[in-house]
């Protein structure tokens, strides 16, 4: 195809005039064949490159939102397949989806534990590394209250109560015998459940172990109370002492428990560090 020099229009190639306006068409040369194709080629390179430039600016417009997961590469909001690894990205969009409450089906925010309408808990496990440290904290906060406060159940151990008890028992017997030989009538077992209790709860790692150790000991002194007066004056002397002084039991019971107790609570300390002197003394 040729350009007709009068009028501009295209000529099909062999033709001797312009149909357009009858003049006689000039032959081309080889080297006006040369700058046509060499027009003909920048026309192909200047639309190749607006083609690429509109490329380019829808790709600009994109927006960078993720990586894919198989193979690294750069994705963009509207990619469905990775461009480098064919990777199916529409999954991943899916885990993104917006979570809802299980109960009332509120849209549930980021960084959020519970519902915000009916507080239920979030089971968000997508969610970000600031809420998880957060529920971690959470989970260490609860875990550190429930250590510095255990349960009463917990808290009883049967080697605190028992062995305190039983050396408190002793001492209260022999104190009791000593008070009761120098006519000190029922107050020789005061005296001696406060001493030896007193003592030997003080130590006990918790207050309700050392209540419980004090417990048994009253108990047992209050059972014991008559016949270690007939020890010292004879089963005559028992008695007499119940018909005139009478028994204590409930007495010797609440006077261990409140000694035990009280020492468990103040005491502690001063004794603690007497009874380590002693155990290294022997």
């Amino acid at each position: 195809m040729v350009k007709c020099d009068n009028c501009g229009i295209t000529i099909p190639e062999g033709m001797e005039s312009c149909p357009n306006c009858g003049k006689l068409a000039t032959i081309k040369t080889g080297e006006d064949q040369e700058f046509k194709s060499d027009k003909n080629q920048k026309a192909e390179s200047d639309e190749s490159q607006e083609f690429k430039t509109e490329e380019e600016q829808n790709s600009s417009e994109q927006t960078l939102t993720r990586t894919c997961k198989n193979c690294g590469a750069r994705i963009y909001s509207d990619n469905i397949l990775c461009p480098l690894c064919g990777n199916r990205l529409d999954e991943e969009y899916e885990e993104e989806e917006e979570l809802k409450c299980e109960k009332c089906g509120t849209p549930i925010p980021e960084n959020t534990l519970f519902c915000p309408t009916c507080g239920t808990k979030v089971n968000n496990q997508n969610s970000t590394g600031y809420s998880r440290e957060y529920s971690t904290h959470i989970n260490d906060n609860i875990k550190t209250r429930e250590e510095s406060n255990p349960s009463i159940g917990k808290k009883i151990n049967l080697v605190s109560i028992i062995i305190p008890a039983v050396i408190a028992l002793i001492m209260s017997i022999v104190l009791s015998i000593i008070g009761v030989w120098l006519e000190l009538s029922w107050y020789a077992y005061i005296i001696a459940i406060i001493l030896s209790v007193g003592f030997c709860a003080a130590p006990i790692d918790n207050e309700i172990n050392a209540t419980i150790s004090g417990f048994i000991v009253g108990l047992f002194l209050g059972i014991l109370e008559s016949p270690l007066f007939g020890v010292v004056y004879g089963s005559f002397a028992v008695e007499l002492y119940e018909y005139y002084v009478g028994t204590h039991l409930i007495t010797l019971i609440i006077l261990g428990v409140v000694v035990a107790f009280l020492s468990n609570m103040f005491l502690k300390k001063p004794v603690t560090n007497i009874v380590t002197k002693i155990k290294k003394m022997m």
